[in-house]
């Protein structure tokens, strides 16, 4: 049962002077199973004297147990007061055409990773709240860290580490991508969502030097619904549902509207990897009533999902779900 962390794409892009760009990052887990790093003992480097935490991350198996891979270290860090992953995210800045020279790189930075950001607990095995929702703050102790199905680690632009100097640069456009794990290793249910990418205008104005978000690097395709089966459930029961459409990333959210009576809500929610159809589990209240129940003059649902990541609906499907008595 394996993790799958994607990046969503970077936030809150800003300058802190005319030499430096800030910004948030935020990694998410949309996997099978949670990422759980556990300690084994420190290690001094008799040339550096710099203790590290060699980190083993832990899988857990659909049968039950688990076992654990070697997956790189931790260290203290002073400028948080507690133990980071090393190595997780890389920071690169680069020109905006399509062979680029010389790209500003971010050193690869380090997280306390944990459940910071709610992204879609309607995932199967999503938690409902924060599960690692504290850092390890002793040195050469380590904690075990984690993130939840379903939840985001965001590193906020005002956190060391969030920033990339910009001095010399030529005013234009860049691409600004954040890539997780970019050693890989950590072991996932795929490596091709690690990445996310924004393009960021860097210009010298009358006022001076400014830096501009200038939307995503890449036009994707919007996702859509095409059909839903079954179409109907009754109050008081739960019913599995396929959604078919094409481009549905975990990031969108399963619901319903339009409807009378009581609403019907998902969750165990996963999704095809070619983004072709999700599955959930759709839920109807018991309705008011008693031997009669209160459905309302129209107990039939759109369905339509949101995404995290920019706020916007797929198109929706009207009158496709209906709750029966």
């Amino acid at each position: 049962m394996r993790p799958d962390i994607r990046a969503l794409p970077p936030r809150d892009i800003a300058l802190i002077n005319p030499s430096n760009m800030k910004f948030s990052a935020t990694s998410w887990n949309a996997g099978e199973g949670k990422l759980l790093l556990v300690p084994r003992n420190p290690v001094t480097d008799p040339t550096t004297g710099t203790t590290k935490q060699p980190v083993d991350q832990r899988i857990s198996c659909s049968g039950g147990g688990f076992y654990d891979r070697p997956a790189g270290n931790a260290e203290y860090h002073p400028a948080h007061n507690h133990v980071h992953y090393n190595d997780y995210a890389n920071y690169i800045l680069e020109e905006a055409v399509a062979s680029p020279q010389n790209p500003r790189k971010g050193s690869k930075t380090t997280f306390c990773i944990m459940d910071t950001t709610s992204v879609n607990t309607q995932l199967s095995g999503a938690s409902a709240g924060p599960v690692f929702s504290l850092c390890p703050t002793q040195d050469p102790s380590f904690n075990k860290q984690g993130m939840s199905i379903g939840w985001g680690d965001t590193y906020g632009s005002h956190l060391a580490g969030q920033s990339l100097n910009i001095n010399g640069l030529a005013a234009g456009m860049y691409r600004l991508r954040h890539v997780f794990d970019p050693k890989n290793l950590l072991l996932e249910m795929r490596e091709d969502d690690n990445e996310s990418c924004r393009l960021v205008e860097i210009g010298d104005g009358a006022n001076g030097r400014y830096v501009a978000d200038r939307g995503a690097c890449a036009t994707h395709p919007a996702p859509r619904f095409t059909s839903i089966s079954p179409g109907s459930a009754r109050h008081a029961t739960c019913v599995a549902i396929t959604a078919f459409g094409a481009n549905l990333t975990p990031e969108l959210r399963l619901g319903f509207s339009g409807g009378t009576g009581p609403l019907p809500s998902a969750k165990t929610t996963k999704f095809d990897s070619a983004g072709n159809y999700l599955t959930a589990t759709v839920c109807v209240p018991k309705a008011k009533g008693g031997r009669k129940p209160q459905l309302g003059n129209s107990p039939v649902w759109d369905i339509s999902a949101s995404s995290f990541v920019t706020g916007d609906a797929t198109n929706t499907l009207n009158n496709v779900f209906t709750v029966k008595p």
